[in-house]
């Protein structure tokens, strides 16, 4: 059997383009504990009919497709909600790339949907989670 070629995650960085593909992307600077990257839905739709040979359920699987919203925890530094609140705000999705610790990343244009701080507790770090919903077609390299 071959080796495995499974990496970890330490090293992910999230950047933020602009409103165009072709725009240049700097490192957002979020501490990220934990992250899911863009995946992506085709909708199955039922066909089924009542004469679907031996009563199976039957599915046409449509040409729609949709990238999932990805979240992002990190180290809240609360100096840093304004930037966050800027970016929920703004009318203008942005671009935003995944970078791998393998050299690959992914890059989609997303808007933040949703933003909440963790629990805050006399000995807790402070953390927070975003939410990025992602509109049109991402780019793997």
């Amino acid at each position: 059997m071959a080796e495995t070629e499974a990496d970890i995650a330490f090293g992910v960085v999230l950047k933020k383009g602009g409103a165009a593909i072709g725009d240049a992307y700097t490192d957002w600077g979020l501490e990220i504990t934990n992250a899911t990257a863009p995946g992506f839905t085709r909708a199955a739709i039922d066909a089924t009919h009542m004469a679907s040979p031996n009563g199976w359920g039957e599915v046409i699987m449509s040409g729609v497709k949709n990238q999932k919203p990805f979240t992002v925890e990190c180290n809240w530094i609360a100096s840093f909600t304004g930037d966050i609140k800027t970016a929920l705000t703004a009318a203008a999705m942005s671009f935003w790339k995944f970078e791998f610790p393998d050299g690959s990343s992914v890059a989609t244009k997303a808007g933040i949907s949703d933003f909440s701080p963790g629990a805050m507790t006399p000995d807790g770090k402070m953390t927070g989670s975003i939410e990025f919903t992602p509109s049109g077609e991402p780019t793997w390299a």
